[in-house]
């Protein structure tokens, strides 16, 4: 289904002025307001080519891949931590959000290759004593393992979606600003503060700043870091 561009999701890194149209995203993993059409990305952000007919060709040939899995469909939604990985291109992209809380691809360090951090939204107890685990871009993964709890984030390979390592929420963290007046940013825990309300927990940065919880996602603990790309230059995205 097509859209006006100037009606697409104010979080989308593109010029409203230079095409009409745009496409709504399939529903499918990431919400609509927080991912990018795979048409934008192949076009308008890795300039692949300037016609629809044009995307759609590298499409059907399967030329493109997102988290290890072909994918042929222009409307496909592409969001935060997703890696896209194009046939003939020399490097990955990483989905990422930039200082103005727009959705950019940025080139995923090499290090990353074959991973990806994955944030547990929901959890709930499934048959045979297993445990299902939502993550922030809509998959799925069923585990026996007890020990994981939502806010962690799990490193992943892909496409297979084995589980590496898990990163807890603790202080001393490493995290990405996902929301807020400090999206885009790097900061480390301080300290987490549970509500006994339904007010939303908080988090406090070494950095000097808070943000609510749901905001934060874990990058790098005392044991492991996920190499983040370019972000020391984020604060200077126009």
């Amino acid at each position: 289904m097509k859209t006006k561009i100037m009606m697409a999701s104010r979080k989308l890194k593109i010029p409203r002025k230079t095409n009409f149209w745009s496409v709504t995203p399939t529903p499918a993993t990431h919400k609509k307001q927080d991912s990018i059409p795979m048409l934008i990305v192949l076009r308008d952000y890795l300039k692949l080519g300037d016609k629809e007919r044009e995307i759609t060709r590298i499409l059907n040939n399967n030329l493109v891949r997102v988290d290890g899995k072909i994918v042929k469909d222009r409307r496909f939604p592409v969001g935060f931590m997703d890696v896209l990985t194009i046939e003939g291109m020399d490097n990955d992209y990483i989905i990422m959000y930039d200082s103005k809380g727009k959705l950019v691809a940025r080139k995923n360090p090499q290090e990353n290759k074959g991973i990806k951090l994955f944030k547990v939204v929901r959890k709930t107890v499934a048959g045979n004593n297993k445990i299902q685990l939502g993550m922030h871009d809509g998959k799925t993964i069923t585990t026996d393992r007890k020990d994981i709890h939502t806010s962690d984030v799990l490193l992943m390979k892909v496409p297979d979606l084995e589980i590496v390592d898990v990163l807890k929420l603790a202080d001393g963290d490493k995290v990405f600003i996902t929301g807020g007046s400090h999206v885009g940013e790097l900061a480390s825990i301080k300290s987490i503060e549970v509500k006994q309300s339904s007010v939303k927990n908080m988090v406090h940065l070494n950095e000097g700043f808070s943000t609510i919880k749901d905001y934060i996602f874990v990058v790098g603990t005392p044991k492991y870091t996920f190499r983040t790309p370019d972000l020391e230059v984020t604060r200077n995205d126009e």
